[in-house]
């Protein structure tokens, strides 16, 4: 499961496009990416992985698609240059103020606001490049206004949500229910605190797909087909003006 989704394609992918010499980013986007938010078991990872392998078949060029999930973390580390360890204060969970104010104060970590414009900092980076589908972190509010980003909003019923956990997992049913209110509610809390919008909003969305209804392999290819026809992905000529006219 996720075999495409490492921490070693995560490094291939920033070592080709931000470290080679003489390199950088600069101007429009020339390639597009995907967001994807999900509720926790509405298979997130799994149609992220099964989306970069679509793309990568189905799209001329032949490009690399990298999912940056979890792996984000690690990126954000490097880019700024923190200790790894901090990589523990980076989590979605919702943190008190006094508790964040304090462990600032002893020196543990950055401020948790900091930690997430240094995150969103490195989304958007990553969203500019392209060829990217990243996972959480409320990518799909901080790359809103960038016109060549598609965003994706997975959810489903807690029943077979629940469902999806004790199978991935191994969790009896409470446990794996516990682990999935504990998610939703880590996640909307991060999207209502740090940005001040509902995680389930549809406006926030170009699609949202109920993985009770459309399996995890069609809702890839479904994403992977729009994508490919918004951005007309399908000719090689493709430019970011004729992109920017089908936004």
């Amino acid at each position: 499961m996720w075999e495409n989704i490492s921490s070693e394609k995560c490094k291939a992918y920033i070592q080709s496009h931000f470290f080679q010499k003489g390199k950088k980013i600069s101007g429009d986007p020339v390639r597009p990416a995907i967001t994807i938010s999900r509720a926790e078991g509405a298979g997130g990872l799994t149609v992220a992985s099964e989306l970069a392998d679509y793309l990568q078949a189905h799209v001329p060029s032949h490009e690399v698609w990298t999912v940056f999930s979890h792996h984000l973390v690690a990126k954000v580390l490097e880019e700024h240059q923190h200790r790894k360890h901090i990589g523990d204060f980076m989590k979605e969970d919702h943190k008190a103020m006094l508790t964040d104010a304090l462990e600032e104060l002893l020196g543990l970590h950055p401020s948790t606001w900091t930690l997430v414009e240094q995150t969103n900092a490195t989304i958007r980076r990553l969203a500019q490049t392209g060829n990217v589908i990243l996972v959480g972190r409320g990518s799909s509010i901080v790359t809103s206004k960038m016109k060549n980003v598609f965003h994706v909003r997975l959810t489903g019923s807690l029943e077979r949500r629940i469902e999806q956990a004790q199978k991935v997992f191994g969790y009896d049913e409470k446990t794996a229910a516990n682990y999935i209110k504990k998610k939703d509610q880590a996640r909307r809390r991060y999207i209502k605190d740090n940005f001040g919008r509902e995680i389930d909003d549809p406006l926030l969305y170009h699609v949202t797909v109920n993985t009770d209804l459309v399996s995890f392999s069609e809702a890839a290819r479904l994403v992977g087909e729009e994508v490919i026809r918004r951005f007309k992905l399908d000719s090689p000529a493709k430019t970011m003006a004729s992109m920017s006219r089908l936004m």
